[in-house]
């Protein structure tokens, strides 16, 4: 795909020397298209590219670009696609309505939200990585997405009930009202709270999804292919609740005490429960406020935290690394910053490489 990218004016934008002629043509470019807008926030995001760009060491032809065309253009044709047939879907609408009159123009009004971020009779919100955003809902609900995160609700919501639908990582603050409970489907697990905080991780690429509940209470319930639900579960503060995929286990961390479930519901599904109390959440709800917080994990696991938080790929060129353990806190550390203080703290010898939003690792 070939793209007319206004460099000069993005140059000049990134080291404060447009002018207001140059600053408003490079805004009428990004607004031109949704790929111009694409292309910019990639561009931007970039930490090794913007300083490349600003020290003049770089130029259009140059083979990293090129690996990020590589990586982008996906995305970049689904864009196009999505554009095209939307075109296609309108002008078949547009023709429906002088044929058959005004009893279609109302199917083409609904076919004409998908140009924006809703569906028909729904919004979706769609966090991208790198990226945390926050949404007030219309009760006053206010929810924060992670990086790679979904949130979809539907435009009659808080009519007859208050009901949201997530992938990835969410933090909900639910506005309480006793006669409307609040529920969040996860994949194949649905919450149910009436007024509290808590987080639910739910990315499709895991086998676990996590429930932290940090006040007020809540249940849990996981849900089978057929809508059929599992036996209900209580939340208390600083419990988490996690639910195997692949095993079909929903159950509390660390079994202490006897399950605490609902009485008189189905027993299928659901195959154990564990109980810990005193769950450390400062993970779970400092995400949201810019803080990346991780103890004691494998480098495996904060690699899949890692990518999300900063928007790059991890590659373990040695697999033993993916063992090696780290403990800490990034709260405004671009990703360079982030992998040197890895490596200064580790026990471990080993390099890395980053080539724009690709990071390699492998040992000395």
């Amino acid at each position: 795909m070939n793209f007319h990218i206004p460099w000069p004016l993005i140059i000049g934008s990134l080291k404060a020397e447009n002018d207001t002629t140059e600053a408003q043509t490079l805004s009428e470019w990004i607004e031109h298209s949704e790929v111009n807008r694409f292309i910019y926030e990639e561009i931007i995001a970039d930490e090794q590219l913007k300083d490349w760009l600003t020290t003049e060491k770089w130029h259009e032809n140059d083979q990293h670009w090129n690996r990020v065309l590589t990586r982008i253009e996906p995305k970049l044709r689904m864009i196009t696609m999505k554009r095209k047939s939307f075109m296609t879907l309108a002008a078949a609408a547009a023709s429906l309505v002088l044929l058959l009159g005004t009893g279609f123009y109302f199917m083409y009004l609904k076919y004409e939200r998908l140009n924006n971020v809703s569906l028909i009779g729904y919004t979706t919100v769609h966090s991208p990585r790198g990226q945390r955003t926050q949404i007030t809902l219309p009760d006053s609900t206010k929810v924060w997405l992670n990086g790679g995160s979904t949130l979809q609700y539907a435009t009659d919501y808080n009519t007859a009930e208050r009901k949201v639908i997530t992938e990835g990582e969410a933090f909900f603050e639910v506005k309480k009202n006793a006669e409307k409970p609040f529920f969040v489907l996860a994949n194949e697990i649905k919450v149910k709270v009436y007024g509290t905080s808590f987080n639910v991780k739910a990315f499709p690429d895991e086998n676990k999804i996590e429930t932290t509940l940090v006040s007020g209470s809540l249940s849990v319930v996981s849900v089978a292919a057929d809508g059929s639900e599992g036996q209900e579960i209580l939340l208390l503060p600083n419990e988490k609740c996690i639910y195997e995929r692949k095993a079909k286990v929903l159950s509390r961390q660390n079994d202490q005490t006897q399950p605490s479930v609902k009485k008189d519901t189905p027993t299928h599904v659901l195959t154990h429960v564990k109980i810990a109390r005193n769950i450390n959440t400062e993970a779970e709800k400092h995400w949201k406020d810019g803080k990346l917080i991780f103890r004691d994990e494998p480098f495996s696991d904060l690699a899949i935290k890692l990518e999300r938080w900063f928007d790059v790929s991890i590659h373990f060129e040695d697999e033993k690394i993916r063992a090696y353990k780290f403990t800490g806190v990034f709260e405004k550390e671009t990703i360079n910053q982030a992998m040197e203080a890895l490596k200064l703290s580790s026990q471990q010898s080993y390099s890395y490489e980053i080539v724009f939003r690709d990071i390699y690792l492998k040992t000395k």
